[in-house]
Parts: C-alpha cells; structure tokens; sequence
C-alpha cells in the first residue's frame, strides 16, 4: 500500500498552539493551579551558551542581555542541570541566544551532555560557524529540530539588516543539514521588518528553501522596535506550503499582543529561561526588567531547588495578576498558550464536544 496523503496540502505546524496537546499532564496541571503555582517541571529549557554573537541585527533585542548575563556556564554545571532536567521530567532542552550558541567553546560538548542524559535537543542558530572548528555535520543528527536564523531574502538584505555577508553561507549550510544520512527537522526563521518585506523576494525564498528541503518557515513580527515593524500580510506564503514544507505566520498576529492581554501569566511554567551567567529566569521577555530578577542561579544552587524555591513562587503569584501583566509584558509567544488557559477556565459544558 502507498503512502496515504490527507487531502490537505499543508505540512505539520512545528511551532503552533496545537503543540501544548502532545503534554497532557502538563496541561492538566495548569489548569488545576490557576491560582498557585504548577509544580510539574517546565516542558522545555532555553539556554543560551554564551552572550557573544558574530552577527550585528538591527532588532537584536538581547543586547543589554549580553551586559548583564557574561559568560559563566562551565561543562560541570551543566552535566548537572541536564541530569537534573531529565530526572525531573523536562523533555527537551533548546540551545539557543543570548549569543549565537555554536561560537560557544563547548557547544559540541554540552549538545552531547544533555542528549546522553535522555534529553531531546533543539537549537536556534544563526547558521554562519555550524561547521567551524572541523566540527562534523554528522553531529547535526543528533538534534531533533535546528531552525536557522535567515531573516532576509538576499545577500544584499542580509548585510544590511545583520551585518555581515554570510547569506549564502547560510543557505549553504541549509542544503548540508537537509542531506544528512539522518537529517534534523530543518526550519528557517525570519523576522519579519519594513526592510525585508518585499512579497516577490519572500516568495521567491520560501520556494528556494522548499526545494532544498526545508520543513518550515517561522515568520515572527520585529519586537522593541516599532520603528521596524511591517504591516505587509503573508497570506500568499501559506499557498506554497506543501505536505513537506509549513509557513508559519501565526506568530505574526499571536505574537503582536502588549500587556499579555491582561490575563493572567500562567504559561510562563511550560519552559524556563537560563542565560549565560547561569541564571535562571521565569520569563524571556522580562529578564531585562530592573523590577524582575532571576529566580536562582544554577551555577551555586540545583535547578530543583530554584524551581522549587520561594523566588519562583513569588514570581509565579506575581505573573498570575493580570493588572501585573497588563502593565509590565511586552510582546511574547506565550500570550497564545495563555489565552487558550484562560478560555478553556471558562467552558461550562465540560462533558461534551
């Protein structure tokens, strides 16, 4: 019997709200602690390897980030999270910025670490030094997902909005990771600005990646930046998708809210932020707060005890005051999963479909 095809022409969303299903228990444990605070570890982590980046973005919103948060992780200290992160039930680990992780001294290595502790691992790169330091491409089969840092439709977009001339390196990159024996799902991102917004160039690119084999593209919206922002739409994109190859733009409208739309952070518990310098932090977007500090720091105390201790439980009650919220979150990705909290909390005809 051949391959079934759904009538659909469209791929997996592999960033989308839907994704928040495939965890049950986590589900279930938010929504028993709508008032308190969810005890079940973070789905995933995010952590960023080093604060230094080899690329110069125009919307780079970590730079005051990178004066904060130096360098300090060592390969001890994250043998031990890793472990740590697995017996606890984390599921995957995602290496990623503050700075561009593969520039990182012991990328190779802390990849390796969290995979042997029965981690999944991701990463966020730029794609300009994937293979520098004789570093194998097989290595790449070891992440389930690598999504590439694009953000331009040419060479000539690319050193202006990033300031280097590594476009074609990137897609070079790109072609090698597709054709591997045991290729990673291979996305690229691409944030979308006033001056990379051209449809025709857009079109042209998502066509390209397509054919090199690229599962998705995730457009997301340019944020701190109002200056920068696009108001071009992207509906057109989503015709090219094939059962292969996704265009995400849900960010670009679930992505756009202020404030959290006032409701109340409860999403916050499904990953956990740690930077470079070891800290640990309930949210991405509000570690460059004066008014929000990290909630621990792995580098002198356990990943359980931060997660477990009194800083995370004050800023979780904290997050869970939508007037809080309203006043001090600025765009971010999770306001989607809280809606969805927030709607489901709401249903009365729970026993029907």
């Amino acid at each position: 019997m051949g391959e079934f095809h759904p009538t659909s022409d469209r791929g997996p969303d592999e960033i989308g709200l839907e994704k928040i299903l495939l965890f049950p228990e986590k589900l279930s444990s938010l929504q028993k602690n709508l008032t308190d605070v969810d005890p079940l570890y973070p789905v995933s982590v995010e952590l960023s390897l080093t604060s230094r980046c080899n690329l110069k973005c125009v919307w780079c919103s970590d730079l005051l980030l990178r004066e904060l948060c130096p360098d300090r992780l060592s390969l001890d200290v994250l043998g031990r999270l890793f472990v740590d992160l697995a017996k606890g039930g984390t599921r995957g680990v995602t290496i990623e910025g503050g700075g561009e992780p593969t520039i990182s001294p012991f990328f190779q290595k802390a990849a390796t670490l969290a995979a042997e502790a029965g981690l999944s691992v991701g990463l966020i790169t730029n794609g300009t030094a994937l293979f520098n330091a004789s570093r194998s491409k097989d290595f790449y089969s070891l992440f389930q997902w690598v999504r590439l840092s694009l953000d331009a439709s040419c060479a000539e977009d690319y050193l202006l909005l990033k300031g280097r001339d590594c476009y074609q390196d990137v897609l070079k990159s790109l072609s090698v990771l597709a054709n591997l024996k045991s290729p990673p799902t291979l996305g690229v991102g691409y944030v979308l600005t006033n001056r990379n917004d051209s449809p025709e160039p857009l079109e042209k690119l998502a066509l390209d990646l397509r054919r090199l084999g690229v599962n998705y593209l995730h457009l997301r919206p340019v944020v701190d930046h109002p200056e920068l922002v696009s108001l071009k739409s992207t509906r057109r994109l989503k015709e090219l998708e094939s059962p292969h190859f996704h265009v995400n733009t849900g960010a670009m409208t679930d992505n756009q809210g202020q404030g959290n739309d006032g409701l109340p952070c409860l999403a916050h518990s499904l990953s956990a932020v740690i930077t470079a310098d070891g800290s640990v932090w309930l949210c991405g977007r509000l570690n460059v707060d004066p008014s929000t500090g990290s909630m621990g720091n792995i580098t002198v105390e356990r990943f359980s005890d931060v997660w477990s201790g009194e800083m995370r439980k004050r800023q979780s009650r904290r997050a869970a005051d939508g007037h809080y919220c309203l006043s001090h979150c600025p765009q971010c990705r999770m306001t989607k999963y809280n809606r969805l909290l927030y709607n489901l909390s709401r249903i009365r005809t729970r026993d029907f479909i």
